[in-house]
């Protein structure tokens, strides 16, 4: 590989980190690691929190909304109100997760996104919902009063009025 295509590999690679979106659906890739699972093999069951901790950040990321600036320069951050998490199948070491993040609905203080796990068929194509959930967002300042969020999240991605 010449020094041209190392560059654009890297740049493809680095663009795609962050997931993909497809009709107001976010898209993000995991596989599951030793350190996911039980004695069992099978995926810890909080860690299913972190994998859609992981693709609510990407989402941010993907749309260039740096979180910390957010906070040192603003005091605010976002934190977790309420989670509802439902699973139906386990995943195991090695599998490949595709969590799918999608606006459930907005508020002036809060936001609510509806997240799937999905596992991948042969032919790369989502095949089984193994985990829902619905995560509620909201946003505070450093002395933990709630703050509108839809001012911060202006993003056409998140705004679907309940």
């Amino acid at each position: 590989m010449s020094i041209n295509e190392t560059k654009e590999f890297y740049k493809k690679l680095i663009e795609n980190f962050n997931g993909i979106l497809i009709q107001n659906n976010h898209y993000y890739l995991i596989r599951v690691f030793y350190e996911d699972t039980d004695a069992g093999g099978i995926v810890y069951h909080s860690n299913y929190l972190n994998y859609f901790e992981r693709a609510r950040t990407s989402l941010l990321n993907f749309f260039n909304f740096n979180q910390k600036k957010l906070y040192d320069n603003k005091g605010l951050s976002f934190v977790v109100r309420q989670v509802n998490l439902q699973i139906t199948n386990s995943f195991h070491l090695n599998d490949f997760i595709i969590i799918q993040s999608r606006l459930k609905y907005a508020k002036n203080s809060s936001i609510t996104l509806e997240q799937l796990a999905w596992s991948i068929d042969k032919n790369f194509k989502l095949d089984v919902l193994s985990v829902k959930g619905s995560i509620q967002i909201v946003m505070i300042d450093k002395k933990n009063k709630v703050r509108k969020i839809n001012n911060i999240l202006t993003n056409s991605f998140f705004n679907k009025q309940k």
